[in-house]
This record gives structure tokens, C-alpha cells and sequence, in this order.
């Protein structure tokens, strides 16, 4: 008989295991993570089974979850066993909360990722839905302090602000009031009326119980779920502040009979609070979220009276249908009306096995289409934002915020250092100061405007790029962009329009014929494809028809099966044996070679300009077409730039590897289509995008066809950042220096500190925000 390794119980079926441990459910297995995670481990060294099952209180208060219909309207995506949601989690407040949160997976490891929106206090959680029920996943969150909320979330926003306003009036109310009672200590007649002193002392006692308890609680929240994490952040060091000066306040009170500092207490509370509103009205109307995405260049193909019109992924209704064809992404989620089709899911899930669906099954937004065009009915309405945030979703981050966390410990560490330093040295000279120069250190010194600096620089550089037609990933792209040294630019869709001219030669096609190899091309994103399929329709009185099989090669064509018969279109080598072109785009039919399209390569505007301009960097023109337009493109390019034909997908990969190995930092600029190894591997990659969906979910960035003859302009203004981040850190370590330097030699007073502090915090927003405005280079 197998039992729990945490309360003893008979496991009822199959275990769940973690280290070698048998647990009977989620909850035991849970506790004993949340104990070795905090190193108590030892707990169960001291009984076999010490540990009490959880109560499932509050899992029966969630169990409505577990009810389909209810279920479904919190899945954003659900594959097998991998299911994603969001959940409005109101507890959210500070940094802490995002790193407790977006570690969630160190708790319970059928959590698989978990990423914060701080603005809207929203929480996207992947999970393993075999090892966690969705209520099971709520009652975790309820037991961290993070309570989802399924009702109305207006009015719960507005109890959050009503609550706030209420501890913030609560600390101005006993502010006011103890410093009226505290007159006489102003005045300087303190040692009248001692009786009528000692009760306005104790009055001043019982008005701050509600500051500490009520008004200063989400400090005392926050640095304890930073502590109990092992971890420290920005509210440590004012949570100990707070503690120190009433604890102070409280032992002069009762033990020297004196009146107290309650009202400097009340005071240092009101002033942090109002600086913490400031900043968070500073946060709302910045959000780069919002400003960014609304540049993010989505389209598809809607059907409208059986044809085909481009439109913003805005503007589907439930009902509609649409078209995307292979590589693409759909946009929202959808009921498949084709016979079958296969899907990526790996720009949601990570996992990159396609998976096969059948007419009538639900496609969530997010999943690749791998074959022929297929035909989807809305299900659900999309936006920008909701992609924006899948394909922001990087482990890199991850990283980043484990910098940033030990960035916070080592400068807090620093800190505390120079608070023991200068507390000593007080206490030798005048022992009654201590305490105020502690406080006024912990405060003026706390971290905010340099932790400020980077975010709200390169969110600023992150939104003016995507005004003029540069789309990032990330903030994080920013820096790799600023260190680039080479320019790899693919040909066909990138330097060239999908505008070119074109013409057919060879045997003629009848109508069936023609009918296969437009559905063929069709179904295909690839320039080449694109235009062929345009020059076609104008001879057919019909849309595609479906095919029975389709097969795109990267670098090679496209292969396709229709009324028994084998279709190819692409390279010579690849179309037939016979097939006997030098340059354009084959077909055959049976494997009987029929003819060819040759295309007059158009460049697009502005480039020979742009490449002058670029000519600081080394370039690169790597093609998988033919010599046909070298002598072209070699007049286009500066002098000593390298231009290959003949480029495979593979062989522009090692091509970029190499050019990384050796030390140079590469921007691989490509259509997204072949060029996708290359573009995961430089070290940015950027996709060109036309009006229709075909941006690649592993590059770095996207940019607009429109902006690419104004990409040194565009590099200049990312470099611009190096500038106005230098400028930020400039002035936030001077303030730290300068407030240091006031605070160690006692001429700070902790109030002071604590307004000095949200001033600081608002003087890098506008540094940052109309530094950028003013200053960035023009186009």
C-alpha cells in the first residue's frame, strides 16, 4: 500500500511524484514544494509523516471552473494536454508580485510558464492540465496571496481605487491630526500640562494603529512575500524604515514618557503613498502596451461574396469567414471549414510537433497553418494585442528579471552596509539620531529611478519605432540592434516589390491546368508564389479548388496532388528532369516539364539610397535565385559587400553562424519565409511584411515594407537610446549619491526622503519619455 509522503493518506490510485516522493494529491504535493522551496525541507526529517492535507475549502470554492462551458470562456489555448488562460489576479501591486507570480512554476511544477501585465493585473498561465485542474490552479493562487477574481472587473477596479484612497486619506487624517496635538512640542512649551501631553501622546498612539496596519499594509505584504521568497526588493528597505520609526515612536511613548514621532510616522506613510499614486497614474498613461501594438501589422484574407479582400484582424466578427494559407498564423480562434489541415501550435506552446485537425474543429488563435490554403469560420473576436503578447512571450525575459532581481539584492546589500556604517558612527557622536538617519538612508536610497531608467527608455524607443514601421519583439531587441555590425539582406520579397513583372513561357495551359497551379501557388506566402497566383487569376472565373495533398520545400517549391495528378512549381532541379530554364519559376504536371515564369525584378523604392546610407556597416546580399540580377545589385551595394547566389535555407543559416563565430553581430533582414533558420540565428532578426499576415513568430522584430527604404534613419534613432539611458543613470546616481551623502550626515529627515523619492521616480519619466520626443533623430 502506498501512502502520501506529507499526511500519511492512502494514495488512491496513480501518485503523484516530485524528488522521488509520493504524494495523494495536488495539495500535499504543493506544501511540500512550497517547503523545500524555502529550504525547510528538514520539516520531514523530524516525524514520517508530519505534514496535515490541505483543506479544500476553497478548491470547492472553484470547483464552478471545472464545468466546461465555464471553463472555455477563461482558455485562451488547449492542445492536448497543454492549456493556457488569463486570469484577472486584483492583488497584483508591485514588482514583487511579478517576480512571486512569474516563478509560479518553482511552486508546482505542472505550471509551465506564467507572465504578468502589470497595467491590467492580469496574469497568462500555461499549465499541464493532466497534473492540474483549473481550480486546483485558482485554489493555488488563493493560498499565495492572489485570489482570482471572476466577477465584474470594472467594479472591482473600483473598490481597488476606493481602497487606496482610503489608506491614503486614512495617513493624511492622522498626519493632520497628530501634528495639531503636537503643537506644543512646536511651540516649545512641551513641558506644560504634562497630563494633557501624555494623553495626546496616547491619542497619537491609537490614530497610527490604522496607518500601520491599514495604510502601510501593502509594504509589510510586499517585503514579506519578497523575504519568504528569499529575495529582495525596492519595499524592503522602506517596510524596514516604517518599522524602525514606530517602534521608536511607540518605546519613547511608553518607556521614556515622551511625546513621540507619531506624526513624523504619519507623515512618512501619507507622503509614500502619494508618491506610489503618482506613479502609478505615471505607469497607466505610458503604457507602452497599448501604444505599440496598435502599429502591429496584421491583415488576412477575408471572403466576402466568395472573393477575397484584405482586412484588419479588427474588423472579424464572430461568424466571418477567412483564409490563411501555409505559414501563416491565425489570428483568432476559429472552426475549421476545410476537410483538414495540419497545425504549429509552437508560437504558443513551445511545442513544435504539428498536430492534425479535422472539419469542425475549434483552431485557437496563434497556430500556424502547414499545407494548402484553408478556409476558417471566427469563433471568437482577436486583436493586435492578444498576438502581441504571444509573440513577446521569450524565455529571455525570464533572464532579465533574474538580473534584475540581482541587481535589486546587491545594491540593497550595498545599502544596508552604509545605513550600519552611519548608524554606528551616530551612535558614538549622538546616539538620539540613529534612528532618523537609518530611516532617511534606506529611504533616499531606494533603487526607483534607476530601475526606472531602462524600461521607460526603451519603451519610449519601442513605441516611436513603431510609429515609422519598426515592429520589436521586445525592449530587449534594443540593445542587440544597437550593437549590430553586419547586414545580411535576403533578395526576392525583401529588396525587391512582389510587384515585379512577369510572364509565362512555354506550352499553353488549359483552364484545369491553369485552375491546379494557381491553387497550388495560392496556397503559398512565398513572393514568387504570390504573384504568380495574381498573373493566373485574371484568366480564371473561379477561386482555388482544394487540393488532396501540399508540400512546400524551402528553397526548392512547391509540391501538390489534385484529381490524381502531381503538380510542382519551383526551381529547374526540382520541377522535372527535363525541365530546361535558367531563371524564374517552373512547371510541371506528371513530371513533364511545361514552362516557366520569368520575373523583372522591381526594387523598391529608396533602397539604393538606403544602402549608401548603411555603408558603415559591412553588407551582405545572400539569394536564393540565380546570377540574373548580380550585375544589378552589385552596382546597388557599396564596394568590398558580399553577394551570393544559389543560397539554400540551410546554407544562409551557416552562412550567419560563421559570421557569429567569428564575433560580429548580425541583423539578418529576410521575407520570413526561407530565410526563417537564418533570422532565429543572427542576432536580430527582422522579417519584411507586406498588408498581408505573414509576419514569422521567431524573429526579433517586424518591419513594414513601406519603412524599409528608411532603416538607417530607423537604426539611428534604437542607437539614441545608449544616449538618453546614459543621460537617465547620469542623473539617477547622482541623486542617490547626493541624497546619500545629505542622509549619512543627518541633514535628511526621512519625510523629506520619502517625497524626494516619487520626485525622482516622475523626473526619469520625463527624462526618458520627452528625451526620446525631442531629441531622437529625425527621418
Amino acid at each position: 500500500m502506498e501512502v502520501c509522503a506529507h499526511c500519511g493518506d492512502q494514495v488512491i490510485g496513480k501518485p503523484l511524484l516530485l524528488n522521488d516522493k509520493k504524494f495523494c494529491c495536488n495539495g500535499c504535493k504543493t506544501v511540500y514544494s512550497i517547503l523545500v522551496d524555502n529550504n525547510l525541507g528538514q520539516f520531514y526529517d523530524f516525524e514520517t509523516n508530519p505534514g496535515t492535507k490541505p483543506s479544500d475549502s476553497h478548491i470547492q470554492k472553484y470547483a464552478f471552473l471545472d464545468i466546461e462551458e465555464i471553463r472555455s470562456k477563461y482558455v485562451l489555448f488547449e492542445e492536448g494536454s497543454h492549456v493556457q488562460v488569463k486570469l484577472f489576479l486584483p492583488s497584483i501591486h508591485c514588482s514583487s508580485c511579478i517576480y512571486l507570480l512569474e516563478n509560479l512554476k518553482k511552486i508546482n511544477d505542472a505550471i509551465i510558464s506564467c507572465e504578468v501585465n502589470f497595467t491590467q493585473r492580469e496574469a497568462s498561465i500555461h499549465f499541464d492540465s493532466s497534473q492540474l485542474k483549473l481550480s486546483e490552479l485558482a485554489d493555488l493562487l488563493h493560498k499565495i496571496g492572489y485570489a482570482p477574481n471572476f466577477g465584474d472587473r470594472t467594479k472591482k477596479n473600483q473598490s481597488i481605487s476606493k481602497n487606496y484612497l482610503y489608506k491614503l486619506g486614512i495617513a493624511g487624517f492622522a498626519f493632520g491630526s497628530i501634528m495639531l496635538w503636537s503643537f506644543p512640542e512646536y511651540l516649545g512649551i512641551q513641558d506644560d500640562y504634562q497630563g494633557v501631553r501624555k494623553f495626546t501622546s496616547y491619542l497619537s498612539f491609537l490614530v497610527s494603529l490604522p496607518v500601520l496596519f491599514y495604510s502601510a499594509r501593502e509594504y509589510f505584504v510586499s517585503a514579506y512575500k519578497a523575504l519568504k521568497y528569499q529575495s529582495i526588493n525596492l519595499d524592503v528597505p522602506i517596510t524596514i524604515g516604517i518599522l524602525a520609526l514606530y517602534l521608536q515612536s511607540s518605546y519613547t511613548i511608553f518607556v521614556k514618557g515622551e511625546p513621540g514621532y507619531m506624526d513624523s510616522f504619519a507623515a512618512f506613510v501619507f507622503f509614500l503613498l502619494i508618491g506610489k499614486w503618482f506613479q502609478s497614474k505615471t505607469y497607466q498613461s505610458l503604457s507602452f502596451d497599448r501604444d505599440y501594438t496598435s502599429y502591429f501589422p496584421v491583415a488576412i484574407s477575408k471572403m466576402e461574396n466568395g472573393k477575397e479582400v484584405i482586412v484588419q484582424i479588427e474588423q472579424l466578427k464572430v461568424g466571418d469567414r477567412f483564409i490563411a494559407r501555409n505559414e501563416e498564423v491565425v489570428p483568432c480562434d476559429a472552426i475549421l471549414e476545410s476537410e483538414a489541415v495540419k497545425i504549429d501550435y509552437s508560437f504558443v506552446s513551445g511545442e513544435s510537433r504539428p498536430v492534425s485537425k479535422i472539419k469542425g474543429d475549434l483552431i485557437f488563435a496563434g497556430g500556424r497553418v502547414l499545407g494548402t490554403q484553408t478556409l476558417f469560420q471566427v469563433k471568437k473576436e482577436t486583436n493586435r494585442s492578444q498576438l502581441t503578447q504571444m509573440w513577446n512571450s521569450d524565455l529571455s525575459q525570464a533572464e532579465e528579471l533574474k538580473k534584475s532581481d540581482r541587481f535589486s539584492i546587491n545594491f540593497m546589500l550595498a545599502v544596508f552596509v552604509v545605513m550600519i556604517g552611519a548608524s554606528i558612527f551616530w551612535f558614538l557622536s549622538d546616539s538620539s539620531r540613529v534612528l532618523e538617519v537609518a530611516v532617511a538612508i534606506l529611504i533616499v536610497a531606494c533603487p526607483c529611478a534607476i530601475a526606472l531608467s531602462k524600461p521607460f527608455t526603451y519603451g519610449n524607443i519601442m513605441r516611436l519605432l513603431g510609429r515609422q514601421g519598426l515592429y520589436l519583439k521586445n525592449t530587449e531587441v534594443i540593445p542587440h540592434l544597437a550593437s549590430i555590425t553586419d547586414i545580411i539582406f535576403d533578395k526576392t520579397g525583401t529588396l525587391t516589390t512582389n510587384e515585379s513583372k512577369i510572364a509565362y513561357h512555354g506550352k499553353e495551359l488549359s483552364k484545369t491546368e491553369l485552375q491546379w497551379v494557381f491553387s497550388a501557388t495560392n496556397s503559398s506566402n512565398h513572393p514568387y508564389s504570390r504573384q504568380i497566383a495574381t498573373f493566373l487569376k485574371n484568366n480564371l472565373d473561379s477561386e482555388s479548388i482544394e487540393l488532396e495533398s501540399f508540400e512546400e520545400i524551402r528553397g526548392k517549391g512547391i509540391e501538390v496532388r489534385v484529381s490524381e495528378n502531381l503538380i510542382r512549381v519551383g526551381s529547374s532541379s526540382f520541377v522535372s528532369k527535363q525541365a530546361f530554364f535558367d531563371t524564374g519559376v517552373g512547371i510541371s504536371i506528371n513530371d513533364q516539364f511545361f514552362g516557366y515564369f520569368s520575373f523583372d525584378s522591381e526594387v523598391r523604392p529608396k533602397i539604393e539610397q538606403t544602402l549608401k546610407e548603411l555603408k558603415h556597416y559591412d553588407l551582405h546580399l545572400l539569394s536564393g535565385d540565380d546570377e540574373r540580377d548580380q550585375e544589378l545589385f552589385v552596382s546597388l551595394f557599396p564596394p568590398n559587400s558580399q553577394i551570393s547566389f544559389h543560397q539554400t535555407p540551410q546554407s544562409k543559416m551557416e552562412y550567419v553562424d560563421n559570421l557569429e563565430k567569428a564575433g560580429r553581430k548580425v541583423l539578418m533582414i529576410g521575407d520570413g519565409l526561407n530565410d526563417v533558420g537564418a533570422l532565429k540565428r543572427a542576432t536580430v532578426g527582422i522579417s519584411v511584411t507586406e498588408n498581408i499576415f505573414q509576419f514569422t513568430p521567431t524573429s526579433d522584430a517586424i518591419i513594414s515594407a513601406d519603412a524599409l527604404g528608411k532603416l538607417n534613419p530607423l537604426l539611428n534613432i534604437n542607437k539614441f537610446s545608449k544616449r538618453i539611458l546614459a543621460v537617465c543613470l547620469v542623473f539617477s546616481i547622482i541623486y542617490n549619491s547626493i541624497g546619500l551623502g545629505f542622509a549619512v550626515s543627518g541633514q535628511l529627515s526621512p519625510i523629506v526622503a520619502a517625497i524626494l523619492m516619487p520626485i525622482s521616480s516622475i523626473t526619469i519619466v520625463f527624462i526618458a519619455t520627452f528625451g526620446t520626443m525631442i531629441f531622437a533623430p529625425k527621418k
